[in-house]
């Protein structure tokens, strides 16, 4: 009789794997290709298997009980020293206990599966590209805004609308792959009661330059509430300081280590208590700023990344006495 695992437990066997790192990461030395250093993991996250490696860039992902492994993950498990008949053999047995079962028990994890589905939008009516070659004494004052924000008018798309409503307004879109998902329309004027005219759908599972959850890098993504500090670092932006299921889910799934970098208010304090739950890190902007915009205006981008990556947490101890210092 076949004993039955999920290859989650069938990877556990075979490979010596270890303790997780904060980010669920269970590192080890790549064997696609032989790497001398340890610059790859497996993760296993809410039934799923990922693997990454950051030196050879190979990645694969398995879903549990699906009855389907690609022919490029079953490489990296080969590699590994798994045989095929071993990896068929589980995937097969545990699709078809799965079939048998899944039409006579609604499991507790469908009843409380997280949306992180997001919807797709149009920009307000009689919206331009900032930059248009007509309107130009309405963008005037909007370019110089950005302008004096350091804001990289070449790498981010900005827009604004004719209608009345988005008078004096930038409209800051929000984009998953190809898709609109949300738009800001930010007033220029700080004084403004209403600073922010958004896009009237769901946000649960919306953020700011999303894509770069799915991207690959040695290098940290880092976390913001606001859309200009993420855009200094081009970081993701949650919206807030708060983290719902949803966005938990998505920044949970991303290969990328999370740096939450923490706004030095009250706010700021409970959202770095949140992230220091979930076993993420924190980081703070320089010394002579509030927040990263701030900081890549007064101090320049350079040395703004030099010390975000300096005072990255090292444990608990540390991001507590940091979190009392700054966030009061």
């Amino acid at each position: 009789m076949i004993k039955l695992q999920k290859l989650e437990d069938l990877i556990h066997e075979k490979i010596p794997l270890g303790v997780a790192d904060s980010r669920g990461f269970f590192s080890l030395k790549c064997q696609v290709c032989n790497d001398y250093k340890v610059r790859a993991g497996f993760k296993f996250d809410m039934g799923s298997v990922g693997f990454n490696c950051w030196n050879c860039s190979t990645t694969g992902k398995y879903e549990e009980f699906s009855g389907r492994i690609s022919k490029n993950f079953r490489k990296i498990l080969n590699a590994f020293g798994i045989e095929d008949s071993e990896i068929s053999t589980v995937v097969n047995t545990t699709f078809f206990v799965k079939k048998e079962k899944e039409d006579t028990k609604i499991t507790l994890a469908k009843l409380t599966k997280v949306n992180t589905a997001t919807p797709t939008i149009k920009l307000p009516l009689k919206s331009f590209r900032l930059g248009h070659e007509e309107f130009l004494d309405y963008q005037e004052k909007l370019v110089r805004y950005l302008d004096d924000r350091k804001v990289n008018l070449a790498k981010y798309p900005f827009y604004f609308s004719l209608e009345p409503r988005f008078l004096n307004r930038i409209i800051i879109p929000f984009y998953r792959g190809q898709n609109l998902i949300y738009w800001q329309a930010r007033h220029i004027d700080n004084a403004e009661k209403k600073r922010y005219d958004n896009a009237p759908v769901g946000r649960d599972a919306v953020m700011y330059n999303f894509d770069q959850l799915n991207s690959y890098a040695v290098a940290p993504l880092f976390i913001t509430e606001g859309v200009f500090d993420a855009m200094m670092v081009n970081g993701v932006a949650i919206l807030g300081s708060k983290l719902n299921d949803a966005k938990t889910e998505l920044l949970s799934k991303t290969a990328r280590r999370l740096v939450f970098v923490i706004d030095k208010d009250t706010n700021g304090k409970h959202l770095a208590e949140d992230v220091l739950r979930k076993g993420w890190e924190i980081s703070f902007a320089p010394e002579g700023a509030e927040d990263l915009n701030q900081s890549v205006s007064r101090f320049g981008l350079s040395y703004t990344i030099y010390e975000l990556m300096k005072s990255i947490t090292k444990d608990n101890d540390q991001a507590r006495f940091l979190i009392n210092r700054y966030c009061r």
